[in-house]
């Protein structure tokens, strides 16, 4: 006998939407990393877009290297030390024999399309998703009754599942067949073919000998599944089961036919298992990792309503209930666009071939903003991911230094698509190659991994080799010094602002370019490097030999500077003035995502970074900008910058009806940056976290003075179990474990008057900000706090 289904309309921990999508921007979306489905249409026409993370349209018969600049690099410093930053520019862009290059893009598979026949009008219609299983559900009814479908891609059998079933046993006839999104170019044949239950598509592109296949098994209960032309059509049964999977293929001609008749065999085996069962085996796993953290805000989170009621709600003021939805929608975006890549620029789905910036990832804040959440958010399988991009695309970044630059070691370039990470992604406008930093925010998720772990094989097997050539680099890179005996950064960039220069500066030639000299965020990344290193090996007592010379070349290091305003600079010179309407903050690297200035250590780095973040403007409102903003504002204690740039967010436009985010207000451009680091921002509001420190609440928005938090990671092997607040009680309650011996510092700014561990109380007189603590290994503790 066939189960009842139960209509859940409102998951607890999802999202639920009462109109169908007309657009894909809208479209619900599953995926398990690998394979992605976004869903959208009117429930009689539903169109299903299937995206694989591998697959990116060659633009280029073979990858395009630079001619050898290195050569030329003295005369790009000659020019630069006289002002001459469009010349510079111009002349390495010219000498490196290529245009700026985007990256192969990133573009969909093709859709599968689900007619489906109509008896009377179609009512009650809701679409909802289950964060904590990843299944889409679509619901309506007509005159037969109840319908539903059910979609979700397994991360256990690496197949989209999809079920279309009548809740009130009525027979369902149905067409399925494909869309193939082909662009006019880009594409040598597609082929769509149907044949007894199966419908397959594959595809081969212009360049290269690259292209990739897809099937679908249909399987019912009873009823007809008839083959005509390019389609399949089921007449009268009651439930239809659709498993489909995408392989790409590295050559198309010799490996279509053998990946066709594998897939057709495998695919029919998942198709005799039942709809639950693969759902069961695939919600063990996403479920786990989802759950591992949670999020309560306010009082009023439980409020059942859809995503167009929430969206149009927006006054301006910090809604919990949307704030919650967001962070909760930013951990389901991350897992489900984490499979061998971490998330691009728009996690794993699009319904654009060639979308904006190729749809890749890109380093100069994007990749780094999405994945920054991945390791304090327990979410490891996230943070894998990004290291096998990473590991898989460096030894590209040998090739960088020594083309660029005849340097050793490792330059990153600005983006990839995973294939490869040769730096042509330069011109004269836009001089990247003079970026050098890339390489040291991308290896700094690693390290921080090692600082939360503390793995010590971890950290000599994957985390040194990477930082060592950074290093490397820089001890070739850096051979000029300026009056002081610092190294001076020449040629350098800060993504991806202009500095101001001075009308009489611009009479003796000098040029505003974003080609620059001693940019603040290559000095910070390269400061980091060096201490990272120092610090560990000493710990761990190892590369004693190597580690007077990163001293040496720390030491030589340019001090951070300080403008007009009393405001931390983005360029270390004296001609080079901030431009402050810009989205990016990369000047502000030393205090997030690095830690190097807090208030205790850098008191005056500190409060000139606060006056940088209070100058800075917004530039075109990116939402990678604004939550960059947030970030910043959370590690400088800003609460009232913090609560600005999530008012901001969350009421100018960024959100589509599926909760995934754009990259400008106005919801334009599908962009994940926003989703993916939005749980980040409110970590990072939540709890600061150094070795031995651990602050609560440093950066709480007023609106939020109640609420829970638990599962999160920090560093020197803590975890923390549980923080609750309610700041109108003045309590706070959290509980801690420490996995290692260690003393730890519990910090709260605004006052501790008492304190009660593992049930023992303490009044603390005077009233404190600091309580110290000692852990055992694997040691759990309780505290209570009455604060001021």
């Amino acid at each position: 006998m066939r189960e009842e289904y139960a209509i859940t309309k409102f998951p607890k921990k999802g999202l639920t939407s009462g109109k169908p999508a007309q657009r894909w921007e809208d479209a619900l979306v599953t995926g398990n990393g690998t394979m992605g489905a976004l869903i959208y249409g009117d429930p009689l026409n539903e169109m299903i877009i299937l995206n694989h993370e591998k697959l990116y349209e060659p633009f280029h018969d073979s990858i395009i290297h630079n001619n050898d600049l290195f050569p030329y690099v003295n005369e790009v410093k000659a020019l630069m030390k006289r002002g001459k930053f469009k010349d510079a520019a111009a002349l390495f862009s010219k000498k490196s024999g290529h245009p700026l290059y985007f990256t192969d893009a990133y573009h969909p598979a093709y859709a599968l399309n689900l007619r489906t026949n109509q008896v009377g009008e179609v009512s009650d219609y809701f679409r909802t998703v289950d964060f904590t299983s990843g299944e889409v559900s679509v619901h309506w009814q007509d005159r037969r009754g109840r319908f539903f479908k059910q979609h979700f891609s397994s991360r256990t059998h690496n197949a989209i599942i999809i079920r279309l079933s009548s809740a009130d046993g009525a027979f369902i006839h149905a067409e399925l067949s494909i869309d193939d999104l082909m662009p006019e170019e880009g594409v040598e044949l597609t082929e769509i073919s149907a044949s007894g239950h199966d419908l397959s598509f594959t595809c081969s592109y212009e360049k290269t000998k690259k292209g990739y296949a897809g099937m679908s098994i249909v399987s019912t209960g009873e009823g007809t599944i008839t083959a005509e032309k390019e389609s399949l059509h089921i007449k009268g049964t009651k439930e239809i089961t659709i498993v489909t999977r995408i392989v790409p293929l590295t050559d198309y001609a010799k490996q279509k036919d053998a990946t066709l008749s594998r897939m057709k065999r495998e695919l029919k085996t998942l198709a005799a298992i039942s709809y639950e069962e693969l759902m069961n085996a695939h919600r063990l796993v996403h479920e786990e990792i989802y759950n591992r953290m949670t999020l309560t805000l306010g009082e009023n989170t439980a409020r059942c309503v859809t995503t167009e009621q929430l969206l149009a709600e927006q006054t301006g003021e910090l809604d919990p209930h949307l704030l919650q939805k967001m962070f909760e929608m930013g951990r389901y975006v991350l897992l489900c666009s984490s499979g061998d890549y971490p998330p691009n620029l728009v996690g794993l789905w699009t319904g654009d071939w060639r979308p904006p910036w190729s749809g890749d990832f890109t380093v100069d804040a994007n990749l780094n903003l999405a994945i920054s959440g991945a390791a304090i958010g327990n979410m490891s399988e996230a943070l894998e991911s990004y290291f096998y991009l990473i590991e898989k695309i460096a030894p590209d970044w040998e090739d960088n230094a020594k083309t660029l630059y005849g340097c050793r070691g490792y330059l990153a370039g600005s983006r990839t698509d995973g294939n490869h990470n040769i730096h042509t992604h330069f011109n004269e406008d836009w001089p990247l190659g003079f970026w050098t930093a890339a390489a040291g925010w991308l290896a700094l998720p690693f390290y921080e991994w090692y600082e939360i772990t503390e793995d010590t094989t971890f950290f000599k097997n994957r985390v040194l080799p990477i930082m060592k050539k950074i290093a490397l680099f820089y001890e070739d890179f850096l051979t000029e010094t300026d009056e002081n005996g610092k190294w001076l950064f020449i040629p350098s960039y800060s993504p991806e602002n202009t500095p101001v220069i001075s009308a009489e500066k611009i009479a003796a030639g000098w040029q505003e370019h974003q080609a620059t000299i001693n940019a603040t965020m290559d000095i910070a990344v390269t400061k980091e490097i060096m201490t990272h290193l120092i610090k560990t090996c000493k710990e761990l007592q190892i590369e004693e030999e190597k580690i007077p010379v990163w001293e040496a070349l720390l030491a030589q290091l340019p001090d951070y500077m300080t403008n007009e305003d009393g405001a931390l600079k983005e360029w270390i010179h004296e001609a080079l003035h901030d431009r402050y309407d810009h989205r990016h903050l990369s000047h502000l690297y030393p205090v997030w995502p690095g830690d190097e200035v807090t208030p205790e250590e850098t008191p005056e780095w500190f409060r000139a970074a606060g006056i940088a973040l209070e100058k800075k403007e917004r530039g075109n409102g990116s939402a990678h900008g604004v939550m960059h903003s947030g970030l910043v504002a959370a590690r400088l204690k800003r609460k009232d910058l913090v609560e600005e740039n999530l008012r901001w967010f969350l009421s100018s436009d960024y959100i589509y009806t599926s909760l995934v985010t754009a990259h400008n207000p106005g919801r334009r451009i599908y962009n994940v940056d926003a989703n993916c680091s939005l749980p980040s921002l409110i970590m990072e509001m939540l709890v600061c976290n150094r070795h031995g420190f651990l602050e609560l609440l440093p950066a709480l928005p007023k609106a939020l003075s109640s609420g829970s938090l638990t599962g999160m990671l920090c560093k020197g092997q803590l975890t923390l179990n549980k923080l609750t607040w309610h700041l109108e009680g003045k309590t706070i309650n959290v509980t801690i474990t420490s996995h290692k011996v260690q003393h730890v510092q519990i910090v709260y700014r605004h006052g501790i008057e008492q304190i009660a561990i593992n049930g023992k109380e303490e009044t603390i007189h005077p009233v404190q900000t600091e309580v110290p603590l000692f852990f055992k290994a694997n040691e759990r503790k309780e505290l209570m706090l009455t604060v001021k």
